[in-house]
């Protein structure tokens, strides 16, 4: 009969536990392969997930999410409300445990705050629409993802789920590969050639994800606290980045490179001539090869042209199109007054407008910033704005930071990239 003592003392379970994070990824990244080839996986990755939050602690819980997030986009309109109920296990967990077991009190002031502007949102100032659904829960998650950072700031654990978000990326954009032979992943992902997007709806999006996540490895490699693992994935990143072909990617890149260089010239200036002289053969090798890519790329800058009838011309070329639907959202914020100040709506879809070759078409502003007035007016971007701002200045407070120069870089790649790319466009779901 086996004694009590050696079925409790399993040396099998006692490794499991020691090492349980790691263990499960790897399981979890298992079926998520599979889940490539068939959708019934979906079900089993829900379950597996499931268990994982409920039953390991709010540190993993964590992980698991950000992990699982770049693979749920297969099959999207089952994954994202599984998601969906993820979040929400996570949610009901973490309320539990600290607002019941551990008895501690939300921040009224904040629940205020929140609760005001989401009031604001759905106001009848446009129409009502799944966007509108999405957008509200987008912003509460942004909001209780910052409250859960200043409540629990140790258990979020920045560093390591961000390095975490980027090794999901990585896999992610391997196990895309498998679309070439998987008939139920090309039914989902369609091919585009020339511009590689992972396992995200479009390029764009994956090589928003790769420019914030590598801003941030900069910021901690800028700052010593970062070593072989983050400057191996940011160049992993910068690589997956690359096949995007997206102008903005490489502009802010090239951001980050300078940035890195004069930190190593600042280290050690002889060891870093030497290692930027073995990069550029390399990449004029890489040249050589793939000029086919780098003509992809230059081709795409220029968008075609050689010649340019007008500075706006020469603006739409460098910026895709862009200058026509910023110019075409600011005449419409500058024309009617009460959208300018209140907004069109959190449901309020796209413009009509001409893109730069006189074609109509609906399209986003292709900026946060003008998206944010056009949507929400004024008023609610300064309240969205306000409440960032006091939840941030609570989270420093919390966590005792010391912000040095090294932040520079994230926060320029950021109002860039948000300038010219809108994350409330790629929130529509209709």
């Amino acid at each position: 009969m086996i004694e009590k003592e050696k079925l409790f003392n399993n040396e099998d379970l006692e490794i499991y536990l020691k090492y349980k994070l790691n263990i499960n990824l790897v399981v979890l990244s298992f079926f998520l392969f599979l889940h490539c080839f068939f959708g019934f996986v979906t079900y089993i990755i829900f379950a597996l997930l499931l268990c994982y939050i409920i039953f390991d602690n709010l540190k993993n819980s964590i992980t698991y999410l950000v992990f699982y997030y770049p693979f749920c986009l297969i099959a999207i309109s089952i994954n994202a409300i599984l998601f969906g109920v993820l979040l929400g296990a996570f949610l009901i967990k973490y309320i539990i445990k600290t607002y019941i077991i551990e008895k501690s009190k939300p921040d009224f002031v904040l629940l205020l705050l929140i609760g005001v502007f989401l009031v604001y949102c759905l106001l009848p100032f446009g129409p009502y629409s799944m966007n509108t659904f999405a957008r509200i829960i987008c912003f509460v998650g942004l909001f209780l993802a910052l409250s859960i950072a200043i409540k629990k700031p140790e258990d979020v654990r920045f560093k390591f789920n961000i390095k975490m978000l980027g090794l999901a990326i990585l896999v992610a954009s391997l196990f895309s590969l498998t679309v070439y032979f998987s008939p139920f992943l090309a039914d989902y992902l369609s091919k585009q050639p020339g511009r590689f997007k992972a396992l995200f709806e479009e390029p764009n999006i994956l090589a928003m994800f790769c420019e914030v996540i590598s801003a941030i490895l900069v910021y901690y490699i800028l700052s010593d606290k970062g070593g072989k693992v983050e400057i191996a994935l940011f160049v992993l990143l910068t690589a997956v980045g690359l096949l995007t072909l997206s102008k903005t990617f490489l502009i802010l890149m090239l951001i980050e490179c300078i940035a890195i260089l004069f930190y190593a010239l600042h280290k050690n200036w002889r060891k870093t001539l030497i290692v930027v002289a073995v990069l550029a053969v390399v990449a004029a090798i890489f040249g050589l090869i793939f000029h086919s890519f780098l003509e992809k790329y230059f081709e795409r800058f220029l968008d075609g042209h050689t010649s340019f009838s007008s500075f706006a011309d020469f603006l739409n070329a460098i910026t895709t199109g862009r200058y026509t639907l910023w110019d075409a959202y600011s005449t419409r914020l500058t024309n009617e007054p009460l959208i300018l100040f209140f907004g069109a709506g959190i449901g309020t879809g796209p413009l009509k407008t001409l893109d730069m070759h006189g074609h109509e078409q609906w399209l986003g502003a292709h900026n946060l910033f003008i998206s944010m007035v056009y949507e929400l007016g004024l008023v609610g971007s300064i309240m969205f704005v306000g409440i960032l701002a006091y939840m941030i200045t609570k989270l420093c407070k919390k966590t005792k930071a010391q912000i040095n120069k090294a932040i520079c870089v994230p926060i320029i790649v950021c109002f860039m990239l948000f300038f010219v790319e809108d994350i409330i466009f790629y929130m529509n779901v209709i």
